[in-house]
């Protein structure tokens, strides 16, 4: 919304799940690149839900803010020049550092709410029109700049078929454990970023796991990966197992069956990080960077099964 005489009225909008940051509090690195001391010193004061729940709003809302700028964080504006500090009265209040401040209007009004994991945050300014010029909210392939927002749409997947083995065997009735087969969804998370990535990344969580079927010794386990979220820093990857071949010991010692339709045994949803110095130096060509192609995709035979995890 555009006035001569008032200047330009800039929103910006986040919405953050704050489950997604867990892992990242506890690294130094990303404290010192997303906050500034004021907010770390508050957060040490709370307890450890609260302390998740309080950074995982600054960041949303240091995500609105730098739309309100019109830029995106890591692209000229680090996280920690934007301080979202406290009122007397506990309002958030918005204080500009660094590059952020040079971009910025004289005060941005910004609003943070937060339901069970859920954070958003809501972010207003006014541009003047002896400012600086409104600066492109969106890179020149026109994707979104917001670190929680970048996304690449090509697909990129990975595909695993194993035999269990006797050795496999961790419980009675011969039964193997769900760890084997999350230790074949960590391989395909590996195999997704070194895909997109060049880089091994580090797996940060799994969520919505669930085990369907029982898998034992002599059954054949086809274990399938497909990105489904990239952002800058932050690969979604959603997994499946399936058994193709069952063993049928009880029709005699080497008897097998092949299952048709496959059944599935396990699904899950991984969250895994690149490095820092990944997104920072990523080039054109890259996932994530103007002009970039799709990545390579890889083959496995017969189609992804119409079952597939979903993001939690």
């Amino acid at each position: 919304m555009t006035d001569a005489a008032d200047g330009t009225l800039r929103i910006g909008v986040d919405v953050l799940d704050r489950t997604e940051l867990r892992r990242l509090l506890t690294r130094p690195w990303f404290m010192r690149l997303s906050y500034a001391p004021e907010e770390v010193r508050l957060a040490d004061r709370m307890g450890e839900e609260r302390r998740l729940e309080f950074l995982a709003g600054r960041f949303a809302a240091k995500e609105a803010v730098v739309k309100v700028l019109g830029t995106g964080l890591l692209r000229g504006v680090a996280p920690r020049d934007i301080c979202v500090d406290r009122a007397d009265d506990g309002a958030p209040v918005v204080v500009l550092r660094g590059r952020a401040a040079t971009l910025g209007p004289a005060a941005i009004e910004l609003s943070i709410t937060h339901k069970h994991n859920v954070v958003a945050a809501v972010a207003l300014g006014v541009v003047t029109p002896a400012g600086p010029p409104p600066a492109r909210t969106l890179r020149e392939d026109d994707a979104p700049m917001s670190l929680a927002d970048t996304q690449d749409e090509a697909t990129t997947t990975a595909f695993l078929r194993v035999r269990i083995g006797q050795e496999d065997a961790h419980y009675g009735g011969g039964l193997v454990d769900g760890a084997h087969v999350l230790r074949l969804f960590g391989d395909l998370v590996t195999e997704i970023t070194a895909r997109t990535d060049q880089d091994e990344g580090l797996l940060s969580e799994y969520s919505s796991v669930r085990f369907l079927a029982p898998v034992r010794p002599g059954d054949y386990i086809e274990a399938r990966a497909r990105l489904v979220r990239a952002t800058r820093l932050r690969r979604v990857v959603e997994l499946e197992a399936h058994k193709v071949i069952e063993s049928r010991p009880a029709d005699g010692p080497s008897a097998v069956q092949i299952l048709s339709p496959p059944r599935l045994v396990c699904t899950a949803t991984a969250t895994t990080v690149i490095p820092m110095r990944k997104a920072a130096a990523r080039a054109p060509g890259t996932v994530g960077s103007p002009g970039a192609a799709a990545p390579r995709t890889a083959t496995a035979p017969g189609p992804l099964p119409a079952t597939t995890a979903k993001e939690s």
